[in-house]
């Protein structure tokens, strides 16, 4: 009988990366779906970009096995290398081409692969296509290096940190464009320390800290697993009385698994159930104390805290 799981097309095992007496990455061991979106998310130095260059061939592993597309890296690098499109974090272009000229000169390069005009389509890049490159803002240089790689019609799609140092705005865009990719046919590996980015984009993450996978699920499976509490958050103020809080708090002991009061005067009732937190947040707008009041669900960024014991900055520092 036929599998309904879609084939694997990124296979590692024990994979390992030492310069010397450092571990850059340490016994990674991966298996990445076809036409799924797949995030490597970890801080600066946590051998992300390591772990993708040895799988694209630039970087030779320490031990370890590795297949992509069901090749092994080591019989069939030149294979895997046709097949498999790469956008670094600076990747390389002619600045003083137009995006139609960057674009077209990547497609001569290979014996097949999509029409120019039609990758230029699907980036929505028509409108900047017969603009010099160095004009561009940081946004479209970006998606224009997504056209270069996707223009071979790669199989799958290598994006190192896609939207560092982007602004919001440029950042929310690129993300469109990525998300529509596999509907092309393309799996894509990205590595970022953005937790929005994942939590957008990824239909699997790998968390990487100090070169080893932590944890890998669905975003939706890393925050039941490791920040499945919903809070609900009263804002106390300095005219709350005590009679308020009593009722605040009673209403909240009613049904949460548990409640606390925090240092910057907040009423904290945590739910493992999404349902009755829910339900306790519309009974105490009901009660109309007119607090300020959230419903504050779990994200990737509690899933951190949790596997990592730290944070990330803007920047991709732990802190």
């Amino acid at each position: 009988m036929a599998s309904d799981e879609p084939a694997r097309v990124v296979r590692t095992t024990d994979l390992r990366k030492e310069y010397g007496d450092t571990v850059a990455v340490g016994d990674i061991s991966l298996d990445i779906a076809a036409d799924e979106i797949f995030a490597l998310l970890g801080p600066n130095g946590a051998g992300k970009t390591t772990a993708v260059e040895m799988l694209q061939g630039l970087r030779t592993p320490t031990s370890g096995d590795a297949t992509v597309l069901g090749m092994d890296l080591d019989d069939h690098l030149y294979e895997i290398k046709d097949r498999i499109g790469v956008v670094s974090q600076s990747f390389a272009t002619f600045s003083r081409l137009t995006v139609r000229e960057n674009v077209a000169l990547m497609r001569d390069l290979h014996s097949d692969g999509l029409g120019v005009e039609e990758v230029l389509e699907e980036l929505g890049l028509v409108e900047y296509a017969d603009d010099p490159f160095q004009s561009l803002s940081g946004g479209y240089q970006r998606r224009t290096g997504i056209a270069m790689a996707l223009v071979s019609d790669p199989e799958i799609l290598f994006l190192d940190e896609p939207t560092a140092g982007l602004d919001p705005a440029a950042r929310r865009s690129t993300w469109e464009q990525i998300e529509r990719l596999p509907e092309l046919g393309t799996t894509v590996v990205l590595t970022t320390h953005y937790m929005a980015e994942v939590e957008y984009l990824a239909d699997r993450v790998a968390l990487l800290v100090d070169g080893r996978i932590e944890a890998i699920d669905t975003v939706d499976g890393l925050i039941d697993t490791y920040a499945g509490d919903v809070k609900v958050v009263v804002h106390l103020t300095d005219r709350t009385g005590n009679a308020q809080v009593e009722t605040l708090e009673s209403t909240l002991q009613a049904s949460a698994d548990a409640v606390y009061r925090t240092d910057a005067d907040e009423l904290v009732g945590v739910f493992h159930d999404r349902q009755r937190a829910q339900a306790t947040y519309a009974d105490l707008h009901e009660i109309g104390t007119g607090h300020s009041i959230d419903l504050v669900s779990p994200s990737m960024e509690d899933v951190f805290l949790e596997v990592a014991g730290a944070t990330l900055t803007s920047g991709g520092d732990l802190r």
